[in-house]
């Protein structure tokens, strides 16, 4: 449904209330309506109040005078989702209570799930990390597989955050997911949930010819995620370090704080990391604060159609300050500040205000970032060709 959806919406059923007001019944006569004695209550119900929005005047009609009984809390939904769905704005949308305490949990790093992550490319949702050890990863789901259906609902037209949440459950309960290999096979597989712990940070040193190549591997945005990062890269550099690779790949984002303390591991203090501007919020520039960990390390970005939201920020403010290189695949394109903003329901509206650029001014809402080496893995290969050229790139530089 296009944009003034909701007023279409609306109007069409005081047209309709109108019809029957003026006694245009098709197939019937005028008298068996009994126009003369409901003509004057109905006038005055489609006046309505006149501090009363559009939408509020249709349901105040529709609870006093549908011929049936009529779930109003129901109409309300329906009439907030077509809201939302005007603004053709896929970020911007409603959580019931269950969706955001799904959010919450995402936010702070733990849940009860299957151990995967996936991301919304088009109308299509794509796996784009499978948790060793998990559920996901024990029934054979690769990152690249689409998600089609959980629980039998089609995911098509649903939000992300309306899928997750009906993925996580409670611990022990069973979930089935229809999954769509690259290769066109679907299958259903059920499976049980457990409390997944999804690590943030995870680092080792790599021998890349006579070069030690850091490897760090970011997850997520999550809370803690920038000291957990600033930890692991302090930790190759104590092991003998001579160049570092950054890891983004299929990282969804999070969490903007997070995005600048990441950024400042690699970046001097004081050092622009990105910068918001929205039509109710003042333009803003995010800046480093404290002390970079990793030094003059030559420094290589790995990035891929996963990398998102946070995890653009830090590409972006790298690739501008020239302080990493982007290897990989470009980005996913979807770096806009969301607020969540609590409602009387218990549930929240998340609610795009403001659009993310770089230092340099790339608008990250309206195209990933190109990375300057590309290269694709090949997830039916056992080498990942995408990290074996990053830590070759870094190797040379050091």
């Amino acid at each position: 449904m296009r944009p003034r959806r909701l007023l279409l919406v609306a109007g069409a059923v005081l047209a309709l209330l109108a019809v029957f007001v003026a006694g245009v019944v098709v197939g019937g006569h005028p008298q068996a309506t009994g126009l003369t004695r409901l003509s004057e209550p109905l006038r005055g119900l489609v006046l309505g109040d006149s501090g009363q929005d559009l939408s509020a005047q249709v349901l105040d009609v529709l609870e006093r005078s549908y011929y049936e009984p009529i779930d109003v809390e129901e109409l309300e939904q329906t009439s907030v989702e077509a809201l939302i769905e005007a603004l053709d704005d896929p970020y911007t949308v409603y959580l019931d209570p269950e969706e955001l305490e799904a959010l919450r949990q995402r936010n702070d790093g733990a849940y009860y799930g299957v151990g995967l992550q996936v991301a919304q490319r088009g109308n299509q949702l794509v796996v784009t990390r499978v948790f060793e050890g998990g559920p996901a990863a024990d029934a054979g789901i690769r990152a690249g597989d689409r998600l089609v259906s959980v629980a039998g609902r089609p995911t098509g037209g649903q939000t992300l955050e309306q899928v997750v949440s009906r993925i996580r459950g409670p611990e022990g309960t069973e979930v089935v997911l229809g999954i769509a290999a690259r290769g066109g096979a679907r299958r259903e597989l059920e499976l049980t949930r457990e409390r997944i712990k999804v690590p943030a940070v995870d680092s080792r040193l790599e021998t890349t010819g006579d070069v030690k190549v850091g490897y760090v591997r970011l997850s997520q945005f999550t809370r803690g995620a920038a000291g957990a990062l600033r930890a692991a890269v302090e930790g190759v550099r104590e092991k003998g370090a001579q160049a570092l690779v950054l890891d983004l790949r299929g990282d969804p984002g999070g969490l903007v704080d997070e995005a600048v303390g990441v950024a400042g591991a690699f970046l001097p203090d004081g050092a622009p990391v990105v910068v918001t501007e929205g039509l109710h919020s003042p333009r803003r520039t995010f800046r480093t604060d404290g002390a970079p960990v990793a030094g003059d390390l030559p420094l290589i970005v790995l990035v891929d159609r996963g990398s998102a939201s946070a995890s653009e920020i830090v590409a972006g403010a790298l690739r501008d300050a020239g302080r990493g290189r982007l290897v990989g695949e470009r980005t996913f394109g979807k770096a806009l500040v969301q607020s969540t903003r609590l409602l009387r329901d218990g549930g929240a509206l998340k609610v795009t205000t403001a659009r993310y650029l770089t230092p340099d001014g790339f608008d990250l809402a309206a195209r990933g970032l190109p990375p300057s080496v590309k290269v694709v893995d090949d997830p039916e290969t056992q080498p990942d060709e995408a990290l074996r050229r990053a830590l070759g790139l870094a190797a040379a530089e050091a």
